[in-house]
């Protein structure tokens, strides 16, 4: 499967996944259910998926400003770069909705960076590398390991969950 399809794959998945996240109550969405100090809760994890492709594409492979900018300040701590148990879930969507419609409207000058096999520092704090293609599926990637964790949370908070996998959403 070639990237842009596994990404309108994810588009369609993040769709089922919202569904259900409006159906749930603010208190479950809010719930730590996770004893960590980094996510810990649905709305923790929601923020973070998006921040990372935000910050990934838009930052490191286009170099342009993130989306975000235009949903408030740049988090100053840890706890406020992880912790949003007490912003609305609509507030999180809208920021993840808008960071997809940004990532769709500048594909082609994403494949192009993929195309012209630049490469980009994988960590701040280090001189290693990645291509702008290992980019890519890092992101992807790391959205589907996240949401599959929030598919666990609905479930330990006693919902019924959407069924995100790639057969259900690509068989023909």
């Amino acid at each position: 499967m070639e990237v842009e399809s596994f990404y309108r794959y994810l588009t369609q998945a993040r769709r089922r996944l919202w569904t259900t996240l409006r159906t749930l109550p603010d208190e479950d969405l809010s719930k730590p259910v996770i004893p960590t100090d980094g996510a810990r809760c649905i709305k923790d994890l929601v923020k973070h998926v998006a921040v990372v492709e935000d910050g990934w594409f838009r930052g490191d492979l286009l170099g342009q400003p993130f989306v975000l900018e235009s949903f408030g300040p740049e988090p100053r701590s840890a706890d406020e770069y992880w912790h949003h148990e007490t912003e609305s879930l609509e507030s999180l969507l809208a920021y993840w909705e808008a960071v997809e419609a940004d990532t769709l409207k500048r594909w082609p000058d994403l494949m192009a960076v993929v195309a012209s096999g630049r490469r980009v520092k994988a960590f701040d704090d280090q001189d290693v590398t990645v291509s702008a293609d290992e980019v890519m599926w890092h992101v992807m990637q790391h959205e589907v390991r996240h949401t599959a964790q929030i598919v666990q949370m609905v479930r330990l908070l006693g919902h019924t969950p959407p069924s995100l996998d790639l057969v259900f959403l690509t068989a023909r």
